[in-house]
């Protein structure tokens, strides 16, 4: 007798597919198991990034442990406050699985394709004194200036997606001239005052090494474009750029020509002016109009092993948008082969790190934190951007499909929310939330 031929239907059911996404998140567990030195921590750490990924009203710690089946938050307090693991290693180990993860084989945004390294920073609503870096300060993304916590984050862009893959959290000077505030905080005594630039330096130093080879783009906002000592950074590391800086940014020595928005409105014909398309987003694709030149600069060859650099103006508009006061500015640095329209493709993905800051906080938690210590801070952040990280792969492992079992618009969230009911099952019905204190000796209240 001989044995039927397999039928497999070709048809997969949404649960299929979110059986397939959860059996990805079990192997992604199993393999950063490593950083955590103990069975029970490894535990701790899978429920906590399960939980980071569930339909959950608010991931802060008493939810996390309903969902995980504890009847206590004290499992996942230990887990960001007294524990022994590496936050750093954690952090490596994100770092590599998203470059791995959205790997594009080189069509990337920007000139050379291996893509863009994009920084940027983010607030989180935080009152009181005694959290790590609180203070009242400006951050764009509570619109103004509030008590808040500033994170530096580093995002990788490629044509298959972006996620966040490093952190930083920026203390004002009032905290770091308190050292008994910063030990109180369980700030490290090395810690000093360093300015959002150095500390976007910091990371692309340790970030650089783990990129592809080809061309790396950096794109940045106005707070590290300005800063002449960050761009010299990057030029000193052969690494080119496209960063934002305001409007009388000196970019000649001649007088009445310095400031950037002043030489454009005397030079820059209507005619001048290019519409090109800054690259995909949300909304298919973004056409600006561009005024780009090269700027006269007297170190012709500014790189190594007879590579020609040149430096560009750029200013973009939005169509017939005629206000000056509404254009954007920008210097770029770069090979000068350069043309303008892969030029424009860099500052074009730098929305990819607000939107990978979107996923993480909206999707992954990043922003229900209630940790106060430093570490503290740390370790939830980096979780969290291993849950987001995970959502970006899943993303850009769905457009690579080619059979169209998956498609590119597959959401691996909606796939894993699927999952989430028998989760909460096994973890118990959930109880009402509670009046959330923390352990006597903890630094942070979960």
């Amino acid at each position: 007798m001989q044995a039927k031929l397999l039928d497999v239907p070709l048809d997969v059911t949404d649960l299929q597919r979110a059986e397939e996404v959860g059996d990805q998140l079990e192997l992604l567990l199993l393999e950063v198991g490593g950083c955590f030195p103990r069975a029970d921590l490894r535990r701790r750490a899978a429920a906590c990034v399960r939980g980071l990924l569930a339909p959950l009203s608010r991931k802060n710690g008493w939810q996390l442990a309903e969902y995980g089946g504890d009847a206590e938050p004290w499992g996942q307090q230990h887990l960001l406050d007294r524990a022994r693991w590496e936050a750093d290693e954690l952090r490596d180990f994100v770092r590599r699985y998203v470059v791995a993860g959205l790997n594009d084989g080189g069509s990337g945004p920007g000139p050379g394709g291996a893509g863009v390294l994009v920084v940027d920073e983010t607030g989180f609503a935080k009152k009181g004194r005694a959290s790590a870096g609180v203070a009242r300060q400006f951050t764009g993304t509570l619109g103004g200036v509030f008590p808040c916590q500033i994170g530096v984050m580093a995002a990788w862009a490629t044509s298959r997606g972006q996620a966040l893959f490093d952190r930083e959290l920026y203390l004002p000077k009032e905290w770091t001239s308190d050292r008994a505030r910063c030990r109180a905080a369980h700030v490290p005594d090395e810690v000093d005052f360093a300015t959002k630039p150095r500390l976007a330096e910091k990371m692309i130093a340790r970030i650089v090494p783990d990129l592809p080879h080809g061309r790396v783009w950096v794109a940045a906002d106005e707070v590290y474009g300005r800063d002449g000592a960050f761009r010299a950074f990057l030029e000193e590391r052969q690494l080119p750029y496209v960063v934002n800086v305001p409007s009388d940014q000196t970019v000649l020595p001649r007088p009445g020509w310095r400031h950037l928005a002043r030489l454009i409105e005397r030079v820059a014909a209507d005619e001048d002016w290019v519409q090109l398309s800054a690259g995909p987003s949300q909304l298919d694709s973004r056409w600006w109009q561009w005024w780009v030149r090269r700027l006269p600069d007297p170190e012709a060859l500014i790189g190594t092993g007879g590579q020609d650099w040149a430096r560009w103006v750029i200013a973009r508009r939005r169509p017939r948008e005629e206000d000056p006061s509404k254009r954007d500015y920008y210097l770029a640095w770069g090979p000068e082969q350069t043309t303008v329209e892969e030029l424009v493709q860099v500052p074009g993905a730098r929305w990819r790190v607000e939107e990978g800051i979107k996923l993480a906080k909206s999707a992954a938690g990043m922003a229900d934190y209630e940790v106060r210590s430093w570490h503290g801070w740390y370790r939830h952040v980096t979780l969290a951007q291993l849950a987001a990280a995970f959502l970006a792969a899943q993303a850009a492992a769905a457009a690579n499909e080619q059979d169209g079992g998956l498609g590119a618009d597959s959401d691996p969230l909606e796939r894993l929310a699927r999952l989430a009911e028998p989760a909460v099952q096994r973890g118990g019905p959930p109880r009402p939330h509670q009046q959330q204190q923390s352990r006597p000796g903890s630094p942070d209240g979960l």
